[in-house]
């Protein structure tokens, strides 16, 4: 596989956020084919490093811990950098807590994967390994996080992308162009 955008373009990671079902991981992986750079999804690392599953951790430990979790790789990432970039999924509440908001600006180019939540209701509609949306009224629950997080996204995003009715290979290329433009422009 030859990427069409190398990996030497970039320096530094893509951070993909929004809420689940936003597209994350699915954008995630057509970048790092685009790209060259690995993927690293967060939510993976962690349930490995741990052993359990999110729903595992957060029904034993609590939402708190997992959070406290995500913090650590976060400044882990930040204070041992690969000499690689990747392209990094996150947690859709790693903004949650403002250290993380800083840690994902020092550490990359951050894109707010911005989706209707009609269109995560959709997405999210088979999912039981969600801790979050186990309860009752998924659609209040979708809205109360994303009226809770709309404004840490955006304050902690360099690119904000509305990808409601826009094609995955679409949003791809315009946030490798984004990321593209600000690297060359923050080298």
């Amino acid at each position: 596989m030859n990427p069409t955008h190398p990996i030497e373009t970039y320096g530094r990671p893509i951070i993909l956020i929004g809420l689940m079902g936003c597209g994350k991981t699915t954008v995630g992986k057509l970048i790092s084919k685009r790209t060259g750079m690995p993927l690293l999804d967060m939510d993976s690392v962690i349930e490995e490093q741990v052993g359990k599953s999110i729903p595992e951790i957060f029904a034993q430990e609590g939402e708190e811990h997992f959070r406290t979790l995500e913090t650590a790789l976060l400044q882990y990432l930040v204070d041992k950098p690969s000499g690689m970039p990747a392209v990094i999924s996150t947690g859709g509440g790693v903004v949650k807590r403002p250290e993380n908001c800083k840690l994902l600006r020092r550490l990359g180019y951050v894109v707010w994967l911005n989706v209707s939540v009609k269109m995560l209701l959709h997405r999210t509609a088979r999912a039981n390994n969600r801790p979050l949306l186990q309860t009752e009224d998924r659609e209040a629950t979708l809205r109360r996080l994303l009226d809770q997080r709309r404004y840490l996204y955006a304050t902690t995003a360099h690119l904000r992308m509305n990808t409601t009715h826009v094609e995955v290979g679409e949003v791809c290329r315009r946030v490798c162009n984004a990321a593209e433009k600000y690297f060359a422009r923050h080298h």
